[in-house]
């Protein structure tokens, strides 16, 4: 930050930031992993849960295959801080929100992983209004 006087202000993370920058890695982790779950199921790596992306219908392959590509490139931008990353993350816990939750009787229910991104939506949010805050203050303090 400019001061005045033309002098650089270092600007130092809140707590809140940093905690963000954390709560950011940790969901990068969770989608890389549920995005490797999809990528395990279409190499034909299934176990009794996951059959097999050949045996799915048409209707369950489309969002697999979806999934399976956005989940790991949402998580490596989610990991790397971007914007985008947070977008694609969002757009992937839609999906999966409309899969298992709003269509349940037509795909498979899965209440705990709605909740989760239902949860994690919202914790999202909530820092991006602390966040927003945050910045609105200091941007009044400056003048």
């Amino acid at each position: 930050m400019v001061t005045l006087s033309g002098e650089m202000k270092e600007q130092r993370q809140s707590v809140v930031q940093t905690v963000f920058v954390w709560f950011l890695r940790a969901m990068a982790a969770v989608a890389m992993v549920s995005g490797l779950t999809y990528w395990a199921q279409l190499v034909g790596l299934s176990n009794e849960t996951l059959p097999r992306f050949d045996q799915l219908s048409v209707h369950w392959q489309v969002p697999c295959v979806v999934l399976a590509v956005l989940l790991p490139v949402a998580s490596m931008g989610l990991w790397m801080l971007t914007s985008w990353g947070v977008v694609l993350w969002t757009v992937a816990c839609l999906i999966e929100i409309a899969i298992y939750g709003v269509w349940a009787e037509r795909y498979m229910p899965r209440p705990q992983l709605v909740l989760g991104h239902i949860a994690a939506l919202s914790v999202l949010f909530v820092f991006i209004v602390i966040i927003a805050v945050q910045r609105w203050r200091d941007r009044l303090s400056e003048y």
